[in-house]
This record gives C-alpha cells, structure tokens and sequence, in this order.
C-alpha cells in the first residue's frame, strides 16, 4: 500500500471513529508520530485540531498508559500552552484533541524568511521561556523544543505537544528507538536526551530552546550534518559562536546562548527564566523601558497555602494581560522556589531584578460557586505595599481559565503603576523610547490607594 492509500485509510478511519463528536474535514499535516486532521467541535461548534497517533507509533505504546500521561499534562493551563480538550483512544490508538490556531508554526516562519529579527526573536523566546518556566515548576518537562512545536498566532507565541514528548518517555526504552520513532529531534535534542538513561528535568528544555533561539538569529541551527553525526556534535562540539555567522551579534548575548547549550546541565541556566533574562540583558539593541513587575506565582488559599497548576494559571494570565499595557515590563527571572511568605518583598525584588512584585491568591468563593483573586503590589525598593484588590469569577475547570478576572486585577495593576494601554504589544515592544515614569506616589510606595486619574 502506498504512503497516499495509507493517509486515506488513517483519515476514513479517524472521521469515522469521531464522527458522533466530532466532524473531520481534512489532513492539516503529517509526521513520524502522529497525523493532525482539522475537525469542528459538533457541540460547541468550534473548530479543533485532532492528533491521532500513527499505527506503527500506537503499536510501541499501551494505551490506558499514553492516555493516563495525556491527563497529567490537562492540568497545564497557561497563557503560551496550547491545551488539550479531549482524549481517547481509536481501536486502540491514541488521539487528542486542541484548539486549531490560526496563524504559522515557527518552522513556517523561519522557511518563509530566513532569519528572524532580534527583538522578535526575543519576544518568542520570552513567550517560550514562560511556558517553559510554568510547566517545570509543575514537574512536566516537554522534551521536545522545536520550530515546528511553536506556533505564532498574532504577537503571541503558543507551545504544542506537551502531551505527546511525556507519554513517549514513558514507553521502555528499547521500543522507543525503533526506526523513526527517536524521542525528540535530533537537531535540537540535549545532550542527556541523546546518550538516554539519564533523568531529564527542565534544563533540557532550556538547551532545546537555546537551539531554537540560535536557529533565530543565524538562520541554521547551532550543528549541521547527518543525524547521526548532529547527535555526536551535541554530545561534545562546541557551537560557533553567533558572531562568526551574524555580523554585530551583541557578545553578551552571544554568551547567554553558549551558557545554555553547556554539554553539563549544572552549568546551564537552572530555569527558562533566567535564560531569558540573561538574553534580554545581553542585547545592546533591544532596550527594556518601564516599570520591571515580578509576577510571582498565585497559590492556592487555604490553611496551608499551595502551588497548584489552577492557581498558578491565574497568575500567569495576570502577568500575559500585563503586558498590554505601556511602561510595564514583566520581570522574567521568577525563581519558582521563591517564598514570599519568608522572603522580604526587597529581597524578592533584587533576586527577580524587578522594580514591583505582585502576589496573589486564589480562593474558593462563599457560596462555593466561584472564585476569588486576591492580589497586592509592592514596592520593591522599599517594601511598602502599593496597592490591594480582589476580582470573583466562576470556578475555573480544566477549560476554563479565570481571564476575566485576572484582566481586572491587571487593569487595577497597571492603573496602580498609571500605565496605558498599549495599541499593538508586538510593536510596542521592540520601539526604543523614553523609559517611563511611574507617578511618585506609586514609585515611592508610599500610597496604598489606586492611582486617581
């Protein structure tokens, strides 16, 4: 059977299988793992994307396990993640379903022209390192950073395929190194990855982003060659460095991609965050303006206040919403470990290299119905808090995200820190103007009460 006869089966197949859900209209793309149809939603009508593994993918994997992993990765819900709606499994075969997202991969974009801009290489990098940072301090690693896994819809970049990376890992590993079906790629694979058997945490992550990054700003990705001679290079070539390729590339930044592509993940960047941050500070043409606002990560209210994927998702959204506004820059460099319970707001600040941290919680509502979003600002030079408010909405679910909410509590933020805002973010935040000013009761933090105006 040729390889067009197999699509068409794999589709008849799928669109019957989902027929009673879902209606699948076409193929949108097909890989080595899976294929991905584009499908409408029959109850809500919206338009989805389903990725229903490949046969000689499904025969190395059980299942109730790929499925069982599939939920764990439900549980991220982030501003720069691509969620999961639904999952099932086709005979046997696996699939879930997301959201289609309008727009073009990365790898479409690097095709189509080359190279990309510094500072728009920097923002995607940035919308990357957030998505990164969030799932790492959940204990979910991707493992598979690439251009294709990166999708830009408008001035947002999204993340795929958090699910597919971390059930394969699960699978024993003399299976998973049948012809083609090698977790990760190799271009872009650590150097833990490539030798296996070794525990992989997020700093993997952050080596297959350096690749990605690298691949950016110089139009090739750091090693070149055969697969197998690529994996022989990641696991002890040294990269060149970008000023032999790009003329003018800014030394520090140039250092900050050396030190996340180390052979040793003790001596990379030990989160996404600090990874950024050091990017963004060793680029002498991108120049950061505004106030620098730590978002430290929401917890979950209650006797013994936790971090959980919900909460901390409200937080993430606050920190998304807070970049519409003009002369308020969202400081990358959060340590997940941070206390803010035992750790002075000063020190808190100095540690994010922020000018104001926001914290905040998350509660059950009264009546058991919603939510409420608790949130403080203070200043990081003096600790003085700056401004207090709340926003209730409904109870949020695996699909529904508190964004409204968390608008609110960023509109309140920035009308704290008297910010506008802004009319087009992906542009705003390559433009070289004036740094702002914040008014001086909100720079002192002498004033508690919201900015009149």
């Amino acid at each position: 059977m040729g390889r067009m006869d197999m699509l068409s089966e794999h589709f008849a197949m799928t669109a019957d299988a989902l027929r009673n859900r879902y209606r699948v209209e076409r193929l949108l793309q097909t890989g080595v793992a899976a294929c991905v149809y584009l499908a409408e939603d029959r109850t809500s009508g919206r338009r989805v994307a389903v990725k229903v593994l490949r046969d000689e993918m499904a025969a190395t994997v059980d299942a109730d396990r790929f499925l069982a992993e599939i939920n764990v990765v439900r549980q991220l819900r982030h501003p720069n993640i691509v969620p999961m709606y639904d999952s099932g499994d086709i005979d046997g075969i696996p699939y879930y379903v997301m959201p289609f997202v309008e727009g073009e991969s990365l790898r479409a974009r690097l095709t189509r022209l080359g190279r990309i801009p510094l500072g728009e290489t920097l923002r995607i990098a940035e919308d990357v390192a957030r998505a990164l940072h969030f799932a790492h301090r959940h204990q979910v690693v991707h493992r598979d950073i690439k251009p294709e896994n990166v999708m830009l819809d408008g001035d947002r970049a999204l993340v795929l395929d958090f699910g597919i990376a971390l059930a394969m890992d699960r699978v024993e590993a003399p299976r998973r190194t049948l012809p083609g079906l090698t977790l990760g790629t190799f271009h872009y694979m650590s150097p833990e990855q490539v030798e296996g058997g070794a525990e992989i945490d997020g700093r993997s992550d952050i080596y297959s982003l350096a690749c990605t990054v690298y691949e950016m700003l110089s139009g090739r990705p750091p090693f070149l060659g055969t697969p197998n001679a690529v994996m022989r290079q990641q696991l002890s070539a040294r990269p060149r460095p970008l000023a032999s390729l790009c003329a003018g590339m800014p030394p520090r930044l140039d250092a900050a991609l050396l030190c996340a592509l180390d052979k040793s993940p003790d001596k990379r960047y030990s989160t996404a965050g600090e990874f950024i941050a050091s990017l963004v500070s060793g680029s002498h043409r991108v120049r950061v303006i505004g106030r620098r606002v730590a978002v430290i990560p929401f917890v979950h209210a209650c006797a013994q206040p936790v971090l959980d994927t919900r909460s901390d998702t409200v937080g993430e959204e606050v920190a998304v919403a807070l970049r519409d506004f003009e002369g308020i820059v969202i400081a990358p460099n959060v340590s997940s470990g941070s206390d803010p319970a035992t750790g002075h707001m000063i020190d808190i600040a100095r540690r994010a290299g922020a000018d104001v941290v926001l914290l905040g919680n998350v509660r059950r509502a009264d009546d058991d119905a919603g939510v409420l979003i608790t949130a403080m600002l203070f200043d990081g030079r003096t600790g003085r808090r700056i401004w207090s408010g709340a926003a209730a909405g409904k109870q949020p679910d695996t699909l529904a995200p508190t964004i409204g909410p968390a608008r609110e509590i960023a509109r309140a933020v920035a009308g704290a820190l008297g910010a506008k805002r802004l009319t087009d973010r992906a542009a705003c935040s390559a433009a070289t103007t004036p740094s702002f000013t914040a008014p001086a009761a909100s720079r002192t933090g002498t004033d508690e009460r919201p900015v009149v105006r």
